[in-house]
């Protein structure tokens, strides 16, 4: 298969932009990572500029206004270059060379990186067989999807504006189809890490099958020190009795703004955990859906994020019982220093007719200097008379008495105030699904705490 990439072009929400982007993907043919089709994403875009017309409620003070962000000096491309094989485990994220695939963090059962929107195809490729990990494009081409991958891949009319957007410009994605009764140790990682030098509009999208009674780990990062723009979708679909936990490590540049909503449905007695560290960008939006379709599923939403200097960071999540002894439980952690803005919305239904269902959702949240803002929105909407249901939802900022127990054994203050602030964080890091993520998490935001010292002076 020929390696190639398109003309970087200069990229708006407009349907003469998308109009280049689809004669782009068509002279790249096999190379290119479009998978949506064309009637789809004119669908798509006239939805995204319908959907942009309606004002949002936003926090005070908020920076944002989600229907008038400002794309200009973005580009839009997408392609393959191919790479020498991607080692089986390496050490750390890279981005410094085109040819030189961002590595992977921890030990992996199979690999995927793109570099912006480019896909890095591998001489050789490594991983488990029993599982099918492919670029999007690439699945779809293959035959992966049956017949109706339009389907498969843009299931219906999109509801929120940015999943209208990426469906509309889909330049990048992956496919992952973990077999019936398959057990993986090892995550699967699928990274993308923004091109040195330019400031990419990227449009993945990410499509997840785990068999009945499998087990697997999916790591997902973004990484990488170029002011991107990532807009992208996650649907996974969990059969009877699977297991899923799904971790998100968001680690890009100060300035990139980053947009994900990802979706899950679950059969019986299957369960999905998601795990999310939102810990870089300057406006973050993430959105968590998850549908426990048949009796006996269950969801873990764990959650962070760390809005610093003029970061904004919006958190929502949406959680629907529709089946009976359904479970969901959520733990959210969140701290905002400097100017940085937070919010958080979460969301339990339990329809009517359902039995012996139970949920619950706390999120906690810490403000370090006077200026930082953290708003916590919960929302229950129960209608069966048979379920239990909980929410709690606390603001504050360091506790003084904590402060003083520290300094009393000799710890300085600013020291004492990092240890408090990390330890905050704790709940949230322990339900990562392995011992080194959760190093990985805890050396990152030491890491964030470090860099703004003057979050300690105040």
């Amino acid at each position: 298969m020929n390696a190639a990439i398109s003309e970087a072009l200069p990229f708006s929400p407009t349907p003469a932009m998308l109009s280049a982007a689809l004669d782009e993907l068509d002279d790249l043919g096999s190379s290119g990572g479009g998978a949506v089709p064309a009637v789809v994403r004119r669908d798509a875009l006239a939805r995204y500029a319908e959907l942009a017309r309606k004002r949002e409620k936003m926090p005070p003070r908020w920076r944002h206004d989600y229907g008038a962000l400002d794309f200009s000096e973005l580009v839009w491309s997408s392609g393959r270059a191919r790479v020498p094989a991607l080692p089986a485990s390496p050490a750390r994220p890279r981005a410094d060379d085109a040819t030189d695939a961002p590595a992977l963090a921890v030990e992996n059962a199979g690999g995927l990186v793109h570099l912006g929107s480019t896909y890095l195809d591998p001489i050789e490729r490594h991983g488990d067989p029993r599982v099918t990990l492919l670029s999007l494009a690439d699945a779809v081409r293959s035959g992966a999807f049956g017949a109706d991958a339009s389907r498969a891949i843009a299931p219906g009319l999109e509801t929120d504006r940015f999943a209208a957007l990426a469906t509309a410009f889909q330049n990048c994605g992956a496919f992952v189809d973990v077999p019936a009764g398959t057990q993986l140790d090892a995550p699967l990682q699928l990274v993308w890490s923004s091109r040195p030098g330019e400031s990419s509009a990227v449009f993945p999208r990410i499509v997840v099958r785990i068999g009945a009674g499998s087990r697997a780990t999916i790591l997902e990062r973004h990484v990488g020190s170029t002011e991107s723009f990532v807009c992208g979708i996650v649907d996974v679909e969990l059969a009877a009795g699977a297991e899923l936990e799904y971790v998100v490590v968001q680690r890009a540049d100060e300035g990139a703004r980053v947009v994900m909503r990802r979706r899950a449905r679950c059969a019986e007695n299957a369960r999905i955990g998601w795990h999310v560290a939102d810990l870089g960008g300057s406006l973050v939006r993430t959105t968590l859906e998850t549908r426990l379709e048949r009796d006996g599923a269950a969801a873990d939403i764990n959650a962070l994020f760390f809005a610093r200097g003029f970061g904004n960071v919006d958190l929502a999540t949406d959680l629907d019982h529709l089946a009976r002894e359904t479970r969901s439980q959520t733990i959210v952690r969140t701290v905002a220093t400097g100017r940085g803005q937070g919010r958080f919305h979460g969301g339990i239904r339990i329809r009517a007719g359902t039995q012996r269902c139970d949920a619950s959702m706390r999120d906690d949240a810490l403000v370090l200097s006077r200026d930082a803002y953290l708003e916590a929105v919960p929302a229950l909407d129960i209608a069966s008379n048979d379920a239990s249901a909980y929410h709690a939802a606390t603001i504050g900022a360091l506790d003084e008495e904590e402060l003083f127990y520290v300094q009393s054994r000799g710890i300085p203050r600013g020291r004492a105030e990092r240890m408090i602030a990390l330890a905050f964080f704790e709940p949230a890091i322990a339900r990562f699904p392995s011992e080194a993520l959760r190093d990985e998490i805890r050396t990152a935001l030491d890491a964030e705490l470090d860099e703004v010292p003057e979050t300690f002076a105040q």
